[in-house]
């Protein structure tokens, strides 16, 4: 049955993408005669004329997506659409995942610094209920609690999925993209600060911002299917003086300099996430703060840490992120850019798809 729908829907795009040739065709035989006498002129007037004016042509990907969710195809390789979000849902691979725990149980031999290790679950963990029964999904509070068990016991481990399962019905993860939200990361904070030896700042005290209204994620681009809404970006200001001090982001020779951890100049491109530090487009970060007397943290990055990194700053004097990959293509190693001997703190920050995945841990040797 499920195949029959399939085949149903296929037909009928093709049927709607020869409809269109014909009407290209047809509406092509109306140019002038010089764009006749010059077949690629024609094409182009016609690609033209097609862009500006036929419903639809511009995002073929969305009427295919619609039209198999019409048939009831609720799947597309490993994003499925429930009913108010997209959901991504990754295998891993367990020789990495092993690997990866083997690399960060040497780094913390080798380091009197303590280390840390913060595992975010994805939408695809906290919303597995949700997922069709057929889904294989990972178990991602099973996975977590495995890599945490194969930790080096002078690993400090801080648990997420539970502060993010329970606030699970509040706006923790964009509806339309991979990554968690400013709510869910100040979730995660609030919990998991305490491992870290402060009390968390109470959400009372910060003013929220809703930087932008209009964005479409990662997933979305996969898919450009517009029942699931627009995501809006927010971010938290303190309702007292910042601390933040500075802000240095390198790459390269690069080297961006700035007064916030907020960079409002990414709310004209396509990834709004970009707010929080520019993304995932540097090597290394440096957040420096006025409490001078606070500690260091040196915290090694995936993509959920920029999140993260606005609610930490009123409890470190300093702040700094590395990104492995980024290392591996700048050709440098963790000690090239900073020393762990200079932190108080180390932590990996990472949601769990992304450190499985991760093949850069080598360089932090």
């Amino acid at each position: 049955m499920k195949k029959a729908a399939d085949y149903i829907a296929v037909s009928a795009f093709f049927v709607i993408v020869i409809m269109f040739a014909a009407y290209t065709l047809v509406m092509g035989r109306h140019g002038s005669e010089s764009e006749k006498a010059d077949s690629s002129d024609i094409r182009h007037n016609v690609q033209t004329y097609v862009s500006s004016n036929f419903p639809l042509s511009s995002n073929w990907k969305s009427l295919r997506t619609t039209m198999f969710v019409m048939t009831g195809k609720k799947n597309f390789d490993n994003i499925y659409i429930l009913k108010n979000r997209l959901v991504e849902i990754t295998d891993f691979d367990k020789d990495r995942l092993d690997k990866n725990i083997s690399q960060i149980n040497e780094f913390s031999e080798n380091t009197d610094t303590p280390v840390y290790v913060m595992l975010a679950p994805t939408a695809a963990g906290i919303y597995s209920a949700k997922l069709p029964a057929y889904t294989s999904n990972t178990d991602q509070r099973e996975m977590i609690d495995n890599i945490y068990y194969d930790l080096d016991s002078r690993i400090d481990t801080i648990d997420t999925f539970f502060p993010m399962y329970s606030a699970r019905n509040n706006y923790v993860y964009y509806r339309t993209d991979r990554k968690w939200t400013s709510f869910g990361a100040y979730f995660a904070y609030a919990d998991g600060i305490k491992e870290l030896g402060f009390e968390p700042v109470v959400l009372s005290n910060y003013d929220q911002e809703y930087t932008s209204n209009s964005y479409y994620g990662g997933l979305y681009s996969e898919l450009c299917y517009n029942s699931i809404g627009a995501d809006r970006v927010n971010i938290f200001r303190s309702k007292y003086k910042t601390t933040v001090d500075s802000v240095e982001l390198y790459r390269g020779d690069q080297v961006l300099t700035s007064k916030s951890v907020y960079f409002r100049s990414a709310l004209k491109t396509a990834d709004k996430t970009a707010i929080f530090l520019q993304g995932d487009n540097f090597t290394k970060a440096t957040v420096k703060t006025t409490a001078e007397d606070a500690p260091k943290l040196l915290i090694i990055k995936g993509s959920y840490a920029n999140t993260l990194v606005p609610f930490l700053t009123p409890h470190y004097s300093e702040i700094t992120l590395v990104d492995p990959d980024k290392l591996k293509e700048e050709g440098k190693t963790l000690s090239d850019v900073a020393d762990t001997s200079a932190y108080d703190q180390i932590l990996f920050m990472y949601d769990c798809d992304q450190f499985a995945d991760e093949t850069n841990f080598d360089l932090l040797k």
